[in-house]
C-alpha cells in the first residue's frame, strides 16, 4: 500500500491545547465578551483528514482562522511540526489578578475576625451565583409557555393571512386571463398586413434618416456632392414607400374581410369585463364566506393564559430575588455578629512581618507569569514562527470572494512566492504552471481572471494557491458549501488524490456530516466554541453519545423516500444540562472517543453505550 495513504499515528503534525478566542463587543455597561472558541484541544496526525464539524456559529471556522493565525488567540497554544506558532496569554493576565486578590485574602486570614468576615463572604457570593442561576432556566422555559398560551391567536391569524392570500391569487388570475382575452380582441380589430406593411415603412424610414444623417455628417465630400446624393436618396426613398405600398396593397384588402369591427370589440370587451367583475365578486363572496367560518379564538380566555403565565413567572423571579435578599440579609446579620480581634503590639508586628512575605511571594508568582506573558508575545511576533507557519495553508469557503478579481490567476497563485522574494519569475511562472496541472486547470488559464471561471474552477484555482508554498498542513474552511452538488464530488476528489499523492495533513472544517463521514479518519463536533464529541469516523456514526450529535445525525437526509417520510428530526435544547455545581469535561467513553459531559450524564452514557455495544 502506498505509504502517503496511511495515517501516521506516532507523528503530530498539529497540536491545539486549551485554545480559546474571545471577541470583545460593545463599550461601557453594553461591553460583552463572546467566546467563540472556548477550550479547545486536539492533535492531527501525519497524513491524518481530521473533520471539524458544527452548525452556524459553531466556532469551527474561527478555530481554523485562529490556527493559522488570522486571528490571535486570547489563550491557548498552536504547535506546527513541533513548533509554536501561536500563544494565548489572557489566562496568565488573570492568574495575575487571582494572585493579587489571593495576595490580599491572604493578609486580611492574618485577622481571624477578617478571616470570617471573608468566608461569610464567600459563601454568600457562592450562594447568590447559585441562585442567580435559576434565572437563566426560567426565560426559555416562559418563551415556551407563552408561545403555547398565545399559539390560537396564532393559528387563526395563519388561517386569515393564508385565505387573504389565496382570494389575491385568484384575483390576479383572473386579471391576467382577462387581459390577454382583451388583447386578442384588440389584434382582431387590426388589418394584419396593413401592420405588417407598417412595419416595413418604419424599417425603411430608420434607415433612410441613418444613411441621411452620415451624408450630412460627412467631411471627404463636397456640399455639392451631398445634396446630390441626398436628392437621389430622397428619391429611391420615395419609390421604396411607393414600392412597398404596391406590394401590400392586395392583401391589405384581402385581409380587411377578417377584421373585427370597433363595435363588435366593444361588445366582446364589455362582455369580457362584466365576465371578470363577476368572478372576482365570486372570489371575495368565496373568501368572505370562508373567513366567517373560521372560529375566533375566545380572546379574553388567550390574555387570560397569557397573563397567567406572566404572573406565574413574575412570582418564580420574585421567590428567586428573595432568596437572594435573605442570603444578603443573613450576610449583613452575620458579619456584624463577629467580634473583631483585638491583637497585641507584638501580635501586630508578627502580622505586619508575614503581610510582608506574602507580598514577596506574590510578586515572584506574578513575575513568573509576566514572563509567560513576554514569552507568548515573542512566539506570536518573531520571524522563527512567521517561517514555521509556511508550512500551514487555508484553503477558503467562498471561492468568489476569496480571489482578488484585480489579479489574473498567474498573480493570485504566485502571490505567496513573490512576497517570499526568493525566486524569479520565470522560476515562479514554471510553479505556477505546476500547480495548475495539479488541481487540474490548464496552464493557459494563468493569463485569465477570476471572473472568467465557474465555481467549481475558482476552488481549484483556491488549492493551487495554497499547494504552491509546498505545506505539509492544509486547513480547508468549508471547500465545498459553496459548490454545486456534482462540483462537491469533484473537488473532494481532488482533495483526496492532493492528499494521496503529496502526502497532505488536512484539517476538514465542514457543516455536513454526512460528506465528512467519507471524507475524514477522524471527527470532532463543535457546538457553542466546545468539542463536544470527538472520535474517528466510523465509531462517531454508530456509535454517538453526545445529544448534540445526535441532532446532527437525525438531521442527514438519507436518498429513501420511505425512509424520508417517517424520519424524525431531534431538537437538542442545552438547557438539559445542569452544570451549576457538576461541571463538564472531555472525557474517555471508549477508546479514543471523548464526550463533553459531567459526572451524572457521563455515568448515563456508559450504560447507553454498553447496551448499544452488546446489540451489535
Amino acid at each position: 500500500m502506498d505509504k502517503n495513504k496511511i495515517v501516521d499515528y506516532s507523528e503530530k503534525v498539529l497540536e491545539v491545547k486549551n485554545l480559546k478566542k474571545y471577541f470583545k463587543v460593545g463599550v461601557g455597561k453594553n461591553k460583552l465578551v463572546v467566546p467563540a472558541v472556548d477550550d479547545v484541544t486536539f492533535d492531527v496526525y501525519k497524513r491524518e483528514v481530521f473533520g471539524l464539524v458544527g452548525e452556524s456559529g459553531s466556532g469551527k471556522t474561527t478555530t481554523g482562522r485562529t490556527i493559522i493565525k488570522l486571528y490571535n488567540p486570547t489563550e491557548g497554544s498552536v504547535k506546527l511540526n513541533g513548533i509554536t506558532i501561536s500563544a494565548g496569554y489572557a489566562d496568565h493576565i488573570e492568574k495575575i489578578k487571582n494572585i493579587k486578590k489571593q495576595a490580599k485574602i491572604d493578609i486580611l486570614s492574618l485577622k481571624a475576625s477578617e478571616l470570617q468576615k471573608l468566608q461569610l463572604k464567600e459563601k454568600a457570593e457562592k450562594d447568590i451565583e447559585y441562585i442567580r442561576h435559576e434565572l437563566t432556566f426560567l426565560i426559555p422555559k416562559e418563551k415556551e409557555e407563552l408561545a403555547k398560551a398565545n399559539l390560537p391567536l396564532d393559528e387563526y391569524k395563519t388561517k386569515l393571512y393564508e385565505l387573504k392570500n389565496q382570494m389575491k391569487l385568484d384575483i390576479e388570475t383572473i386579471e391576467y386571463d382577462y387581459n390577454i382575452e382583451v388583447e386578442k380582441i384588440h389584434q382582431a380589430t387590426l388589418n394584419k398586413a396593413e401592420t405588417e406593411m407598417n412595419k416595413e415603412l418604419e424599417i425603411l424610414r430608420v434607415n433612410y434618416e441613418r444613411k441621411v444623417e452620415g451624408l450630412k455628417d460627412s467631411a471627404a465630400l463636397s456640399k455639392e456632392v451631398i445634396n446630390e446624393r441626398l436628392q437621389e436618396l430622397k428619391s429611391n426613398y420615395e419609390a421604396d414607400i411607393e414600392r412597398i405600398k404596391k406590394e401590400f396593397s392586395h392583401q391589405i384588402i384581402e385581409a380587411s374581410a377578417e377584421v373585427m369591427s370597433k363595435e363588435d370589440a366593444k361588445a366582446k370587451i364589455q362582455a369580457l369585463t362584466l365576465d371578470k367583475k363577476q368572478k372576482i365578486q365570486k372570489v371575495k363572496e368565496k373568501y368572505q364566506e370562508a373567513r366567517n367560518n373560521v372560529v375566533a379564538p375566545d380572546m379574553n380566555l388567550v390574555k387570560s393564559n397569557i397573563q397567567s403565565v406572566k404572573e406565574k413567572y413574575k412570582n418564580l423571579r420574585k421567590e428567586i430575588f428573595d432568596k437572594i435578599a435573605a442570603v444578603k440579609a443573613q450576610l449583613k446579620k452575620d458579619l456584624a455578629s463577629v467580634v473583631e480581634t483585638q491583637l497585641s503590639e507584638e501580635e501586630k508586628r508578627i502580622v505586619k512581618e508575614k503581610a510582608k512575605a506574602i507580598k514577596e511571594k506574590a510578586k515572584a508568582a506574578i513575575l513568573v507569569e509576566k514572563q509567560h506573558i513576554e514569552e507568548a508575545k515573542r512566539v506570536n511576533q518573531s520571524s522563527e514562527t512567521l517561517k514555521a507557519s509556511q508550512k500551514m495553508q487555508m484553503i477558503f469557503q467562498d471561492p468568489i470572494s476569496s480571489l482578488n478579481p484585480r489579479m489574473t490567476v498567474r498573480e493570485i497563485i504566485g502571490e505567496g512566492l513573490v512576497i517570499q522574494g526568493n525566486l524569479t519569475n520565470e522560476q515562479i511562472n514554471a510553479k505556477v504552471e505546476e500547480v495548475l496541472n495539479l488541481v487540474g486547470l490548464a496552464p493557459e488559464y494563468a493569463t485569465r481572471y477570476p471572473h472568467e471561471f465557474s465555481g467549481g474552477q475558482r476552488q481549484r484555482i483556491g488549492i493551487a494557491r495554497a499547494l504552491i508554498m509546498e505545506p505539509n498542513f492544509i486547513i480547508a474552511d468549508e471547500p465545498i458549501s459553496a459548490l454545486d452538488v456534482s462540483i462537491r464530488a469533484q473537488v473532494l476528489n481532488l482533495l483526496t488524490n492532493l492528499k494521496e499523492q503529496l502526502g497532505l495533513t488536512i484539517l476538514f472544517i465542514a457543516h455536513d456530516l454526512s460528506v465528512v463521514r467519507f471524507f475524514c479518519d477522524r471527527i470532532a463536533v463543535m457546538y457553542n466554541g466546545r468539542i463536544v464529541e470527538m472520535a474517528s469516523s466510523e465509531e462517531l456514526f454508530a456509535n454517538p453519545m453526545h445529544a448534540y450529535t445526535i441532532s446532527l445525525l437525525s438531521a442527514i437526509p438519507q436518498p429513501d423516500p420511505d425512509y424520508e417520510k417517517g424520519r424524525q428530526r431531534i431538537h437538542y435544547n442545552p438547557s438539559m444540562h445542569d452544570y451549576r455545581i457538576d461541571k463538564p469535561s472531555l472525557r474517555e467513553i471508549a477508546p479514543n472517543h471523548l464526550v463533553y459531559a459531567n459526572d451524572k450524564e457521563f455515568e448515563e452514557m456508559k450504560k447507553r453505550y454498553v447496551k448499544s455495544d452488546s446489540k451489535k
